[in-house]
C-alpha cells in the first residue's frame, strides 16, 4: 500500500519540552486515519507538521514518496485542505472565501460559481452564502471552512477535531460529505478526534498518542493498576494477559475484540466478565453498548448482532476477550 506521508525519527520541540518523538509513522494514502489521544499529546502538531506549517526539530518527511525540502513546502501545501481546530474566516461573506480560495488556487473564473454552489448545497449551507463570515456561529463556521477547503479539491484533507462544534444531525452530514469527496476524489484523510470510538468506527487505521509518541493501542476501554504474574489488577476486576507480560501500568482491550453473549461462554477465553447494559447508541453504522461489569466496556457490534441478541437495556450480558486482545503499556 503507497503511502501518502512517511516520517522518520522525527522529533518536536517547544522551547525544552519534546511534543511530540516518533521514530516512524506511515500514514497510507487513500485512506481514513484517525489520531487519538488526550488533550496535550501532540495531535494538533503531527497534523501541523503533515500541513508542512510547522517543521520537525530532527527526522526527515516523506510526502507521496518525494523528500520534503523546504524550497517545495509551497508546492506540497498546494495539495492540502487543512482544518484547524479553531478555524477562522477572512473579512466579507462566506461565498467571497471560498471565491478568494479558488482564485488563489489558479482555478479558471468560469469554474467558481458551480463549484461554490455545489460545495454549499452538499454541506447543506447555501442560505450562508451572502452571510459576512464574522457572524456565524462555531457550527456554521466550522462547516463554512471545511467548504473553503473543498471547494479547492485537495488530494489530501487534515482536519483537526471537525466534528467537535457539531450537533447529532450535522455531524452525521459532514461524515456523509466527506465520505461522498473521498470516494470522488480519491483523496486521503487525517483527522482528530477525542471520540475514540468514533474514530475506531470512520477510520482505516487509528494512530494513538499518549505524551507525544505511538502507542498500540486504540486507547478506548483504558484501565489503569498493577501487574503481578501476568494478572492485572484495576482494583474492580482481574484481567488475565499474556505470558510475555510482566510489568504495566494500562491495558486497553479494542472494542471490536470483545466478544457480548448471554450465557458463560465455553470457551478456552480466560478473562470473562458478567455485566448489566448500561447504554446502546448508534456509531456510524455500528452499535455501541456500554456494559458495566465491575469497569465500564465498551463494545462495538453489528445491528444483526444485536437483534440476534435481543439486547435490552439493563440486560444482564458476559463480555469476553482473549488474552492476546489485551494492549499492555
Amino acid at each position: 500500500m503507497s503511502a501518502a506521508y512517511q516520517l522518520n525519527s522525527i522529533r518536536f520541540d517547544y522551547g525544552n519540552k519534546i511534543v511530540l518523538s516518533l521514530p516512524e509513522l506511515k500514514i497510507a494514502s487513500k485512506k481514513v486515519t484517525a489520531l487519538i489521544g488526550p488533550n496535550g499529546c501532540g495531535k494538533s502538531t503531527l497534523l501541523n507538521l503533515l500541513a508542512f506549517v510547522e517543521q520537525p526539530n530532527n527526522g526527515d518527511i516523506l510526502f507521496f514518496d518525494e523528500q520534503v525540502k523546504a524550497e517545495k513546502l509551497f508546492g506540497y501545501r498546494q495539495r492540502i485542505g487543512y482544518l484547524p481546530q479553531k478555524p477562522y474566516m477572512l473579512r466579507g461573506t462566506v461565498e467571497n472565501n471560498l471565491k478568494l480560495a479558488l482564485k488563489l488556487r489558479g482555478v479558471p473564473k468560469d469554474c467558481w460559481q458551480n463549484r461554490t454552489s455545489k460545495v454549499l448545497s452538499s454541506l447543506n449551507i447555501s442560505h450562508l452564502k451572502t452571510h459576512k463570515a464574522a457572524s456565524l456561529s462555531g457550527g456554521e463556521l466550522q462547516k463554512a471552512a471545511l467548504a473553503r477547503i473543498l471547494v479547492i479539491e485537495p488530494n489530501v484533507l487534515l482536519l483537526d477535531e471537525p466534528f467537535s462544534y457539531l450537533d447529532q444531525a450535522s455531524n452525521q452530514l459532514l461524515q456523509q460529505v466527506i465520505s461522498e469527496y473521498l470516494h470522488e476524489m480519491q483523496a486521503t484523510l487525517v483527522f482528530s478526534t477525542h471520540d475514540r470510538l468514533q474514530a475506531l468506527a470512520l477510520a482505516d487505521d487509528v494512530i494513538s498518542l499518549v505524551d507525544g509518541e505511538q502507542v498500540k493501542s486504540p486507547l478506548v476501554n483504558l484501565y489503569h493498576g498493577t501487574c503481578k504474574q501476568h494478572v492485572f489488577s484495576t482494583g474492580k476486576i482481574d484481567i488475565v494477559l499474556t505470558s510475555d507480560i510482566t510489568e504495566c501500568q494500562h491495558v486497553s482491550v479494542d472494542p471490536h475484540e470483545i466478544v457480548l453473549s448471554r450465557q458463560a461462554l465455553v470457551s478456552s477465553i480466560r478473562n470473562q466478565f458478567q455485566g448489566k447494559v448500561s447504554a446502546i447508541s448508534d456509531e456510524m453504522g455500528k452499535v455501541r453498548v456500554a456494559v458495566d461489569a465491575g469497569e465500564l466496556f465498551q463494545v462495538l457490534i453489528t445491528y444483526e448482532a444485536l437483534n440476534d441478541l435481543k439486547m435490552q437495556l439493563g440486560d444482564q450480558v458476559w463480555v469476553s476477550f482473549k488474552s492476546n486482545s489485551v494492549v499492555a503499556f
